[in-house]
């Protein structure tokens, strides 16, 4: 899957949605026992004609072409010369072939989430075991990262950036840490220092504010130096925003 932008993954959410609903449509159909069955499927060259169309709009979103079954409509004949169980048959094939497609579109929004998932559990395992020396400033954390990141085998300025992505909001210029396009993920990284805690859930929720409006998903890796005594209650808050994650990394 290539990268995706914010405005591509809601479009691939709003298709999910179409073809979801496309599929109860089809289904509601099938078990409607109120209507004769002879004339239950005699929409059946339309259904497959909006079939197309949405396999051909996820096929141009997901860039993957040999994955998607498309029904030659062209040669379908009108439901007046086709009896009810061709029209039945037909009927049931598209559902299927929109049940996979809905498996396809549900598997790359999945991807995505599960590696968002995969590089806090990596940062998780690994950040700490990389800091040899108590930090100072948080560019040392920033420092580590991209060691770890590069180490993971992500190319800079082509699978992660680093200070880039400058953009305005409020009148305020932000920059994330780091960012990974193909997640539509940026990393900010907080070093927690005595006294701080209150300053820092601050800069968290500004930054949350604004890193919305350009980023699907935003990681906070928050290096503490002693300050927290209930990592769930400092995380909870935050974390219930949306697709919000809080790494606390204890020195």
């Amino acid at each position: 899957m290539g990268k995706q932008s914010l405005d591509e993954t809601r479009e691939l959410k709003v298709l999910l949605h179409q073809v979801k609903a496309f599929i109860d449509t089809m289904q509601g159909v099938l078990n409607n026992k109120e209507m004769a069955e002879h004339s239950r499927y005699v929409a059946y060259k339309d259904m497959a004609c909006i079939y197309n169309d949405f396999a051909e709009k996820v096929r141009q979103k997901t860039k993957v072409a040999s994955m998607f079954y498309t029904f030659k409509t062209d040669e379908m004949k009108g439901y007046m010369d086709t009896l009810w169980g061709e029209q039945k048959r037909i009927f049931e094939q598209v559902l299927i072939a929109a049940k996979m497609l809905y498996a396809t579109l549900e598997g790359t929004l999945d991807f995505v989430d599960d590696e968002f998932d995969n590089l806090e559990s990596f940062f998780g395992s690994r950040l700490r075991a990389a800091v040899h020396n108590k930090p100072e400033k948080e560019m040392e954390i920033q420092d580590v990262i991209e060691v770890l990141l590069l180490g993971r085998g992500l190319g800079k300025g082509t699978d992660y950036d680093r200070e880039t992505g400058k953009f305005k909001f409020s009148g305020k210029e932000y920059i994330p840490d780091f960012i990974i396009p193909k997640l539509q993920l940026c990393i900010e990284v907080k070093l927690l220092r005595d006294g701080k805690k209150s300053k820092i859930i601050e800069e968290i929720n500004a930054d949350i504010t604004a890193y919305s409006k350009q980023y699907e998903r935003q990681l906070f890796i928050v290096y503490d130096l002693g300050c927290i005594q209930n990592e769930e209650e400092f995380k909870r808050d935050i974390e219930s925003m949306g697709n919000i994650k809080v790494l606390i990394i204890k020195h």
